[in-house]
């Protein structure tokens, strides 16, 4: 798969910079942009390299939103170098509803300790 050429590089102050001030944008507007920001942070998350870690490093969600980088990340260069490539779109899309799935039933640690689930 051809990557796509980069146009810039950040470093990662610049790169937390640009995640902050989308988070600020969306919650100025009062959610009202809220796609715009996913959006945004979408594109933003394919240009972090993967050894800058997030900051969940210590949290039980760390595995689950490593995935969500993950094919956050797949899916850029798929829309630049194989938009048509049937085989990979499929792929993927098996590997959005796997991630879909998990993320639906990832437990809400307040809800289960008021349900006596802890």
């Amino acid at each position: 798969m051809i990557s796509p050429e980069p146009y810039a590089v950040l470093t990662r102050q610049q790169w937390q910079l640009l995640h902050d001030a989308l988070a600020d944008l969306c919650s100025a507007s009062g959610g009202r942009h809220e796609d715009l920001h996913d959006l945004a942070v979408g594109v933003l998350e394919t240009s972090r390299p993967a050894h800058w870690t997030t900051s969940m490093e210590d949290s039980p969600a760390r595995p689950l939103w490593c995935r969500v980088y993950e094919i956050i990340g797949a899916l850029g260069p798929l829309a630049d170098a194989a938009p048509h490539d049937v085989r990979q779109i499929r792929r993927l899309g098996v590997e959005v509803k796997w991630l879909a799935e998990h993320m639906r039933a990832f437990p809400d640690p307040v809800r289960s300790a008021a349900c006596g689930d802890v």
